[in-house]
């Protein structure tokens, strides 16, 4: 019960560089597909909230983009983003890839975590991938670096040890109220959540120098009661000219595969037919551009 006083509840920022698999743990510990996932460094560009209510907790997972060095105006804010997140959070969750060990990003990241002064659980994750044995010296280098509270091997892919992480996290917040009605799992619109999914399938089926030039803009979603389905009409931005023959494909190809396979999980998602309808325009430098940032919804 949430007047219960052993209820607790709080937020948890996911933290860490691009890449190292922030978004897995979120929709692992969360259980639902809140986050897009791809091998691609950079898939995730928004504060992205996703929420477990238990019996005993309600957690409240917010998923970073990944801190980085930016390199473009898109970049600035997007780790703008992930910063500002840590000032708004009871406990934070850093995400180590034990695969590369500790780089000069995490290191940064580190520096963040004593200005913010939370509490922190470290996670080295990944370790389906590499000898376990490598954790052992990543753990005890991040305990020089910083005071965690805890210090988990785990593989967010396989579910090796986040049964312990999820049992820790709840430990270590505050007794408080349920801050989202129960079978809420996110804070995002329908309407965000289709263009993450058309985002992610555009990244997933397109080759490597695509994914940071692409965005995606819903431009219409309306729910036609008569033909009960759901209409939705995306744009997917590319900077350059090639980029647009690539998510088109030979004669339409691509773009009807990402469409089709985008289509599929939304009406997973709003379990209602959707008729979905794709274009894709050409929009130069627009992540250099503080007015486009504004219409794609990144500033």
């Amino acid at each position: 019960m949430p007047g219960d006083k052993k209820f607790r509840s709080g937020f948890v920022a996911i933290i860490g560089r691009p890449n190292v698999g922030k978004s897995t743990v979120l929709n692992y510990l969360v259980g639902e597909k809140v986050a897009i996932v791809t091998e691609k460094p950079e898939t995730t560009r928004d504060k992205i909230r996703g929420i477990l209510t238990r019996p005993d907790a309600q957690i409240i997972f917010v998923d970073t983009p990944g801190i980085h060095k930016p390199i473009n105006l898109l970049g600035k804010q997007i780790t703008r983003v992930a910063k500002d997140s840590l000032s708004e959070v009871d406990l934070i969750v850093f995400v180590l890839d034990v695969a590369k060990g500790i780089t000069q990003e995490d290191r940064l990241i580190f520096g963040l975590l004593k200005q913010a002064k939370k509490p922190a659980i470290a996670i080295i994750n990944k370790v389906d991938k590499v000898s376990k044995s490598l954790a052992l010296p990543m753990i005890e280098e991040a305990s020089r670096l910083y005071d965690f509270k805890e210090i988990i091997p785990t593989s967010a892919t396989l579910g090796d040890n986040m049964d312990i992480l999820l049992k820790k996290t709840i430990e270590y917040l505050p007794e408080g109220p349920k801050y989202f009605s129960d079978g809420q799992f996110t804070d995002k619109t329908e309407r965000f959540m289709a263009g993450e999914i058309v985002r992610g399938k555009a990244l997933e089926l397109t080759r490597e120098e695509v994914p940071h030039s692409l965005a995606v803009l819903v431009e219409e979603f309306k729910e036609r009661s008569k033909k009960k389905l759901v209409y939705i009409r995306a744009t997917i931005f590319v900077e350059r000219h090639s980029q647009k023959k690539i998510i088109v494909g030979h004669k339409g190809q691509m773009l009807k595969a990402i469409g089709e396979a985008a289509r599929k999980e939304i009406e997973g998602l709003l379990n209602k037919r959707v008729y979905l309808e794709l274009w894709v325009k050409v929009y130069e430098n627009w992540r250099k551009d503080p007015q486009a940032l504004k219409i794609l919804g990144y500033a």
